[in-house]
Order: structure tokens, then sequence, then C-alpha cells
């Protein structure tokens, strides 16, 4: 048997459609799984954008926060850091008062002292028992230690002293807490 040469033809034709077809059929099927796998991919990648957008925000605001907080913090400690820096200008300041007063109080005593002493210099000679007038004008008793004389200095100096203590001690500052001296009779 012999084939026709149309047939042959027919054959070829038929083989080559077939085979377009067939290759069609499987590309058509690979290209619809790929845009179903793009899709999901698609979906995927929409629905973890979305999620990292959220994320953002959510540190965004956390962002927003901490800073507000550290401005926060910065300013209770540059607030703290002035208290703090009035504080020791206080104290400074209270010690200098102090010193000052501590200054003048022993140059007060040392002039008391010094005017006490010349005058019992000068009132040696003149006056054989001082310190016994000086108890008798007192009132004291005579079985009280009268023939000292460092009592009387004493005496002499705690007066002087208490005479010259509105001349030598200045009025304390405003700003600080107002020392009071009081007066201490002998």
């Amino acid at each position: 048997m012999e084939l026709q040469p149309w047939l042959f033809l027919l054959l070829l034709i038929l083989g080559t459609s077939l085979g377009a077809s067939l290759t069609w059929f499987l590309c058509h099927n690979i290209s619809q799984a790929t845009r179903i796998r793009h899709r999901e991919r698609t979906k995927a990648l929409l629905k973890s954008s979305a999620e990292l957008e959220a994320c953002c925000a959510k540190l965004e605001a956390q962002v927003q926060k901490l800073r507000s907080s550290e401005a926060g913090s910065l300013r209770r400690e540059v607030k703290l850091e002035t208290l703090l820096q009035a504080e020791r200008r206080r104290i400074a300041d209270r010690e200098q008062l102090l010193k000052e007063s501590e200054s003048r109080i022993l140059q007060g005593f040392q002039s008391a002292s010094l005017r006490i002493l010349q005058a019992s210099e000068e009132s040696e000679p003149e006056n054989a028992h001082p310190a016994q007038e000086a108890y008798k004008e007192k009132d004291f008793s005579e079985d009280q230690d009268t023939n000292n004389p460092s009592a009387t200095l004493r005496e002499n100096v705690v007066s002087s002293m208490l005479e010259d203590s509105a001349a030598v001690i200045p009025p304390p500052p405003s700003q600080d807490t107002p020392v009071r001296l009081t007066r201490i009779e002998p």
C-alpha cells in the first residue's frame, strides 16, 4: 500500500496542529499556574507590606513617645541641675557669712580683751583689789571667788563684748534665714 502524497501532507499537518495545540495547552496551563502563583505572591506581599506599614506606624509612635520622654527627662535634669547650683551657691554664701561672722566675733573679742587688759593694767596700780570692788558692786558674796582676777577678766570681756556686739555683727542678708543674736547676761 502506497500512501498517497496528500495523505502524508495531511498527516504532517495533523501532527503539526496536534503538536501546536498540545504545546499551546501546556503553555496555557503553565502560564495560568504562573499567574495564580504571582497573584498569591502579590496578595502575600501586599499583606506583608500592610503589616510592615502598621509596624512602622507603631515604631514611629514609640519613637515620638521616647523623644518626648527624653525631652521631659532633659528638662527635669536641667531643672535639678539649676536647683543644685542654686543650693551650692546658697551653701557657699552661708559659709562665707559664717566665716565673716566668725572673724568679726574674733576681732571683737580680741579688741575687747585688749581694751580690758589695757584697762586692768592702767587701774592695777591705782586699785589693789579691783575684783573685790566689782563683786561688791554686783552684790556678790565674799565667799565666792573674789580673789580670782580671771573671773573679773572674764566678766569684763563678756560685758565689753556685749557692748560691742551691736557694732561688730552686721544684719544677715535677706535671702538666708535670719540669724538672731541673743544677749547672755553675766
